[in-house]
């Protein structure tokens, strides 16, 4: 497991290094979900056939959720970011109407998502799952900070 882990570690800061160039969305998503898939499989003890449900229900509901809600809410925030300054009220109630409803429906896919790997994959695994998700979340969210922190550290010193 430290081996695997290692070496996610490793591809994920020399992929993420290379996300500044110009890349296709969809291939950035098909490398992090692969990630994910890695991270989180790397720590589950699923059966063959678990295994099986557990791939087919994760790369179905991580694409529609991608493409339904993670790519919508991202176009949201683009949107406020450039306009803030000018928004006015009316427009500022529908982004976050919008918002608010992209939450919700992200909701509902991965409730669905966890009922189908419950009818398929030992709830204790499931379970697991869920607790892997999260951790593969705030190690991503760590390494954007760092990454970031790293850039500010870099300016200052130019």
């Amino acid at each position: 497991m430290k081996k695997s882990y290692f070496f996610f570690l490793t591809f994920f800061i020399f992929v993420f290094s290379l996300s500044g160039l110009a890349q296709d969305e969809n291939s950035r998503h098909e490398k992090f979900k692969e990630w994910k898939l890695n991270f989180i499989l790397d720590n589950l003890e699923l059966t063959p056939d678990e295994e099986e449900h557990f791939h087919c229900i994760f790369n179905t509901y991580e694409d529609e959720y991608h493409n339904k809600v993670w790519t919508k809410e991202r176009q949201i925030k683009k949107q406020v970011e450039e306009s803030f300054d000018t928004i006015k009220s009316q427009s500022a109630s529908k982004y976050i109407t919008e918002y608010h409803e992209l939450e919700k429906l992200g909701l509902t896919i991965k409730n669905e998502r966890n009922q189908k790997m419950l009818n398929k994959i030992r709830t204790k695994e499931v379970l697991n799952f869920l607790s892997q998700e999260q951790r593969f979340d705030q190690e991503m969210f760590k390494r954007i900070r760092d990454r970031d922190k790293k850039k500010e550290v870099k300016k200052k010193k130019e």
